[in-house]
């Protein structure tokens, strides 16, 4: 029987143990570094360099990118065709996955990092880095790039196994909740690559994705390499959709009289064995009383048999895992509006869910409402923020929007939820003083360029909105945004000294912040690091293997936002900066502004 998700520091240590010593990593830490004190390393000292030569092995397949999709509620035109442009940009600037329930490869035209993404990286390395993982991380574009480097068509890197290191890739993004990235993966290796450790994973991202059919040509491998109960049931289960009601009978008599699963858990399997035929009337109502906690097992046997998983263990599920386990849900089929609802805001903040994810199932929720219904729902002020007469009411009703998150996350979710309706808004100094929260709105899915054109509307102001508006675009502009010492000193004063150590540290990384005119700035905000983990991302970035930036990154950001070290920070856009992510490096540091 597979088991809920125990707290990583515990079972990721295990895991870990039989690694190698030279990747063995510590979890960040975590409460926030003040300014002026140095993080400690995420590395032991005993870190050592990884070898050049990568292991040639066949590529998987993977994931594709977004399309170029204009989806919005009702076909809503745009203000203008400036406007319509840069909606349609968006999708194309928001890597943050396909379509919720499809699977490619990830070729470089697709949105992958190219064939070297892992080359010169010392496999049993980066492997251990992903194993010590705790997901998710704070940011969602250090999601959006992590997703990319694991799902990017690519041979294995020097020290590991092929099988084993498609199993890490596909364990990392089962526990990221990007199960069709799993499950990509998985599906397209060829049986003879299978290894015991890449056995124990696939059952669970079968599970995870409600794919029972997807366990049979495994359950005798499992049984073998693994005591875990799941394997018995899968063979029963097995049984029964192949139509051998006396085995399947057996299997779940066998489970019963040796007392080795719960109850519940045999139910469920003849619950399957009800539907294909083979149960006998064996199978009773479910009745979720009966347990007081969701696995894997139960999330995946349910839904694959039709039955709803109610929403109080839906959530229980979620905190467990950190809110990463709503991207399994939102793949699910057949699931209730209340339960997509509850799962599209913390997916989208985490970066499971794109942009247009976002407005695809709000609009698709309110598809059977009536004009006033409609009007009354969150589906009619999204529909309100993209065609109300007015650009007053349309950020009205972004403002209701925002107005929304019942925290920090949620906030930024709700953000994310109007990115394309503020980039289809007209420039207009009518409403200068929401302008900080259009252009964060739209740098949360990337949409850079027109995010910069609210620049004149808010550079001659000297208000807290005209400088907040400064930080973002000091950041997530792609230049022409006059940076100083000055203007940082007076956003500063406006905000906690983490929030504006992060600004710093992003500038600083971005190359904006060179000079003796910031030393003091900088000292001040406890920039300076040197230890194994700061020394590994940049020998990493040094010698352009991407791939391993992009784990190191995660590592540096897997805790809250509040806690992210400014030091580490610097560290990570810098490094992103150096093998050639600017655009990534630039929404990474304008979500720092917008959720430090």
């Amino acid at each position: 029987m597979a088991t809920d998700r125990r707290p990583l520091a515990l079972l990721l240590i295990a895991a870990f143990a039989a690694g190698p010593s030279a990747a063995q990593v510590a979890p960040a830490p975590d409460a926030a570094a003040a300014p002026g004190a140095a993080p400690k390393s995420l590395l032991p000292d005993s870190f050592g360099a990884a070898p050049s030569a990568p292991v040639v092995a066949p590529a998987p397949l993977a994931l594709p990118p977004a399309p170029d999709a204009d989806a919005t509620p009702d076909a809503v035109a745009p203000a203008d065709a400036a406007a319509a442009t840069a909606t349609t940009a968006a999708a194309a600037a928001e890597p943050s996955g396909p379509p919720l329930g499809s699977v490619g490869p990830l070729t470089p035209d697709a949105g992958g990092y190219g064939p070297d993404v892992f080359a010169g990286s010392d496999g049993r390395f980066v492997a251990g880095l992903l194993r010590r993982l705790r997901t998710p991380v704070a940011a969602r574009w250090a999601h959006i790039v992590l997703r990319r480097a694991l799902l990017s068509e690519a041979p294995a890197p020097a020290g590991i196994n092929a099988g084993d290191w498609i199993a890490e890739r596909a364990r990392t993004l089962l526990e990221m909740g990007e199960i069709d990235g799993a499950k990509a993966l998985i599906d397209n290796l060829p049986i003879d690559r299978v290894t015991p450790r890449l056995v124990r994973v696939e059952g669970q991202v079968h599970l995870a994705a409600a794919d029972l059919p997807g366990l049979c040509p495994l359950a005798d491998t499992g049984g073998a390499v693994s005591t875990d109960p799941l394997w018995k049931l899968s063979e029963a289960m097995c049984a029964a959709m192949a139509g051998d009601d006396i085995t399947a009978a057996s299997g779940f008599d066998g489970l019963r009289d040796g007392n080795q699963v719960d109850p519940f858990d045999i139910m469920l399997g003849e619950r399957i064995a009800t539907i294909s035929g083979a149960g006998g009337g064996r199978a009773a109502n479910v009745e979720w009383d009966a347990v007081d906690r969701l696995t894997p097992y139960r999330f995946g046997v349910a839904t694959a048999a039709g039955v709803a998983v109610p929403l109080p263990l839906l959530t229980k599920l979620a905190e467990a895992t950190g809110g990463t386990s709503w991207g399994w849900v939102l793949r699910a089929p057949g699931q209730a509006a209340d339960v997509r609802a509850a799962a599209l805001r913390p997916a989208a903040a985490i970066g499971i869910v794109s942009v247009d994810d976002m407005v695809s199932a709000i609009s698709a929720a309110s598809a059977d409402l009536d004009r006033s219904a409609l009007d009354a729902s969150p589906a009619g002020t999204l529909r309100a923020a993209y065609a109300a007469p007015t650009t007053v009411e349309r950020v009205a009703a972004m403002r209701t929007i925002w107005a929304s998150g019942a925290d920090e996350h949620d906030r930024y979710a709700a953000h994310v939820e109007t990115a394309l309706a503020a980039a289809r808004l007209p420039v207009d100094q009518a409403v200068a003083s929401d302008a900080p929260e259009l252009i964060a709105s739209m740098l949360s899915a990337g949409i850079e360029d027109r995010a910069a054109k609210w620049w004149p509307v808010v550079a001659r102001g000297d208000d807290a909105a005209s400088r907040s508006a400064w930080a973002l675009l000091a950041v997530g502009a792609n230049g022409g945004i006059a940076v100083s010492p000055d203007r940082f000193a007076a956003y500063a004063k406006d905000v906690s000294p983490h929030r504006a150590a992060l600004l710093l540290a992003a500038l600083d990384g971005l190359g904006h912040a060179r000079g003796s005119d910031w030393s003091s700035s900088k000292s001040d905000a406890g920039l300076t690091v040197a230890n194994s983990w700061s020394s590994a991302i940049d020998a990493a970035a040094a010698a352009h293997r991407t791939g391993e930036v992009a784990v190191l990154a995660a590592t540096g950001l897997q805790v809250r936002w509040a806690a992210v070290s400014p030091a580490y920070f610097a560290h990570i856009i810098a490094a992103y900066v150096a093998v050639g992510w600017n655009h990534e490096a630039r929404m990474l540091a304008a979500e720092a502004v917008t959720r430090g």
